[in-house]
């Protein structure tokens, strides 16, 4: 072998027994692969903010919530996180095929099973029927549909004012509803209006995405041109959830924009978007992030529901049952349908129900206040240091320190 092939054999054997003093000094100190692997796992993740707020974001909602523990904390909290609720999404409008694609099933033998009389006729019985008590009732009606719009519309207004009442309760550690009511009217009008205009806009793209199949149905032809608006409006839908799921992620983070910025929901919104702009990888990660979290989150939540449901039944149904036979004892009823059986089963019925949501709201209270939390957090690192949080105990250093 000539001088170069014995230098090359020389620099290999240096090498391996390098390698050979590496792995017996990691033996010795117990450090394996997989703990290398790990190390290297959460050095990569520690550059991303929402990860590296996890462990502050729970540390604050044990701070809160267990230390120490206080119901009433609880109890408000609960209250709040019963109001809140969520909104319907976006989207464009869209089109479909003309005349030329119309196919007519009953002119080629399909679903033609004979003669149609006593069907059409028992159609229009049922119309006149209906004509006639909505005549009979219109004014009843007409008021009947304003107090289910006016409801849902009062609602709606006092979820977007919990919405605020949230992120000053998890900030300040402190739970005043009535202060936080009073100090957030005006910012949740702003935020129900414009949650409001994204649901008509949706609900447009959806009425015009059925607009190619009216003329089909009122001639009777039910085929290709229904089957296209179908799957036109199952691609709006799509298309405009995923639209809506990424504004409601920017309006979560302007809630709290809109309150240590002074500055209306638009503007907040602007100000989340230009911040978004020149930090996309660490708004994707979050994103990413909080999917993984919220499907963790919805599995506790719906274990802890079950467990709380069934234990809510254990003493509801037995209070149900004295409540039958007390209304069935009463001398002014004389039957299952008899109007006072009727409404008070249904009040029973009703109570039970907002019994057991409050019940597993109140059960489940540390799951949405981490991750308003996180979301707060995450803001914090990635916008602007403007959360003003209160602070009662050292927390844990962010991973990144920790690595």
């Amino acid at each position: 072998m000539n001088r170069w092939g014995s230098s090359i054999c020389a620099r290999d054997r240096v090498k391996a027994k390098a390698s050979a003093s590496v792995r017996a000094e990691l033996k010795r100190s117990g450090v394996t692969a997989t703990h290398i692997l790990n190390q290297v796992i959460l050095t990569v993740m520690t550059d991303w903010i929402a990860w590296d707020v996890i462990e502050t974001a729970l540390a604050k909602t044990r701070c809160m919530l267990f230390e120490p523990f206080d119901l009433k904390k609880w109890v408000k909290l609960a209250v709040i996180l019963l109001f809140i609720g969520g909104y319907g999404g976006y989207g464009g409008n869209g089109g479909g095929g003309g005349p030329g694609y119309r196919y007519n099933l009953q002119d080629n033998g399909f679903g033609d099973f004979g003669d149609h009389s006593e069907f059409n006729t028992a159609i229009e019985e049922a119309i006149v029927k209906i004509s006639a008590f909505v005549d009979q009732n219109v004014i009843a009606i007409i008021l009947a549909v304003i107090s289910i719009l006016l409801t849902i519309l009062l609602l709606s207004y006092i979820s977007s004012i919990m919405e605020f009442a949230l992120v000053e309760s998890v900030v300040t550690n402190r739970v005043m509803l009535r202060a936080y009511i009073r100090n957030n009217m005006g910012n949740a009008l702003q935020l129900f209006a414009l949650r409001w205009t994204l649901t008509i806009i949706f609900l447009i793209a959806i009425i015009l995405s059925l607009l190619p199949a009216i003329p089909t149905i009122l001639d009777g032809n039910f085929g290709i041109t229904i089957l296209g608006s179908i799957f036109l409006l199952f691609i709006v839908i799509i298309i405009s959830s995923i639209i809506f799921a990424v504004i409601g992620s920017f309006i979560n983070m302007a809630i709290p924009v809109m309150l240590y910025e002074d500055v209306g929901v638009i503007g907040a919104l602007l100000r989340v978007i230009g911040t978004a702009k020149h930090s996309v990888s660490q708004l994707l990660v979050y994103w990413v992030l909080r999917i993984i979290l919220s499907i963790v989150v919805s599995i506790v939540a719906a274990i802890a529901g079950i467990i709380v449901f069934l234990l809510a039944m254990l003493i509801l149904v037995p209070i149900g049952v004295v409540i039958y036979y007390l209304i069935l004892a009463m001398p002014a009823v004389t039957g299952f349908l008899d109007p006072v059986f009727l409404i008070g089963i249904g009040l029973y019925i009703f109570v039970a129900i907002l019994v057991i949501l409050f019940s597993v709201t109140l059960a489940t209270v540390p799951l949405p206040v981490f991750m308003k939390y996180h979301t707060l957090l995450f803001l914090r690192d990635w916008y602007a240091d403007i959360v003003p949080f209160h602070e009662d105990v050292p927390l844990p250093a962010p991973l990144s320190q920790q690595a």
